[in-house]
């Protein structure tokens, strides 16, 4: 049993000095003692349980992990739901815009066949006033 309370040296300077209890008269005194009484001993297996009980386990690693990835997944999901959306509203633009260009351009062809129009009515009317 002592064996497996007790602590290698390495590890002693990294945990935290629990207070004990003073030693009772007629006790041996030293690091490798037993527990003096009955009670001290219950006293450190309940640290031991308390501690234990607030340690961090696999299935609580587990847990973390699972909740971890649900959340980026419904992240992953919220992004590919917000590309989906843009990604409609550029195709639209899109069409919109070729439309823009279609209708500019026919405009443009439009524009030029009324000035050559122009230009040979100004011709002729010139024409008749020099006849």
């Amino acid at each position: 049993m002592d064996d497996f309370l007790s602590t290698p040296d390495s590890f002693r300077a990294t945990r935290p000095a629990y207070k004990k209890a003073a030693a009772s008269p007629g006790a041996e005194s030293g690091a490798d003692s037993e527990p003096s009484s009955a009670g001290e001993a219950l006293s450190q297996i309940t640290e031991l349980a308390a501690i234990s009980a607030n340690m961090f386990t696999k299935s609580d690693n587990a847990a973390m992990v699972s909740e971890l990835r649900a959340a980026i997944r419904e992240e992953i999901l919220e992004v590919r739901r917000d590309l989906t959306a843009l990604e409609q509203r550029v195709s639209e633009l899109e069409n919109e815009n070729l439309q823009a260009i279609q209708h500019s351009q026919a405009a443009d062809h439009a524009t030029a066949r009324q000035g050559s129009v122009l230009l040979d009515l100004s011709r002729q009317v010139e024409d008749l006033d020099n006849r």
